[in-house]
């Protein structure tokens, strides 16, 4: 067993300050952008739109992320690491990194993001940067967050987090596509049936 490896840590504040650094980097660019460039047309009718069941799946997320900290806490602190191959904790950081760096990237190319689904006066579809090839590209962040550590962190409490983590993503990608496809209408739609979910070509 292995204790007190805090590389962990390192490997899930990269992970964060990658989607900080795209965060306010597009809230820097959106003030700089003149009011009279974006879109007028109200999608929503006036009010906002809402993702159905939206406040519930964000908790089953947070649920996942308890999850995973959790089991994270217990690995390093506690019970020890679990004894794994250097290079399946290297692929498990490398998937880490790379689902913070596809969320910097998502969060640039998504000028309209909010936390909680929603689509108001203004709100511009996201189809470039990542989205060209998957239509939600900063839940794939963070299931490949939860995936790189579990591979990193094998252990039941991690790997249900992990789990957790996936279901959650899919479902509130189910939920957003319904609400774009009643805002956007054939746009949304055709822009459906050109793109993968997560997996390009795959899922």
């Amino acid at each position: 067993m292995r204790h007190f490896d805090l590389r962990i840590y390192l490997a899930h504040a990269a992970f964060w300050l990658f989607f900080a650094a795209g965060h306010f980097a597009a809230r820097h660019r959106d003030r700089r952008t003149p009011s009279n460039s974006l879109p007028k047309e109200d999608v929503s009718g006036g009010t906002p739109l809402r993702a159905p069941r939206a406040k519930l799946l964000i908790g089953v997320h947070m649920v996942a992320f308890a999850l995973l900290y959790t089991g994270i806490e217990r690995a390093v602190f506690r019970v020890g690491m679990p004894d794994v191959p250097a290079l399946q904790r290297s692929v498990g950081g490398f998937l880490i990194l790379v689902g913070g760096a596809l969320m910097c990237w998502a969060r640039l190319a998504f000028a309209s993001w909010r936390f909680r689904a929603q689509i108001d006066l203004g709100h511009r579809l996201a189809t470039g940067g990542p989205f060209r090839f998957v239509r939600h590209p900063i839940y794939l962040g963070m299931d490949l967050l939860g995936i790189g550590t579990g591979l990193w962190i094998p252990t039941p409490l991690v790997w249900l987090g992990a789990l957790l983590m996936v279901v959650a993503g899919d479902l509130r990608a189910r939920a957003e596509e319904l609400l774009l496809e009643r805002a956007f209408g054939d746009t949304y739609h055709a822009y459906r049936m050109r793109t993968s979910r997560f997996i390009p070509w795959v899922y």
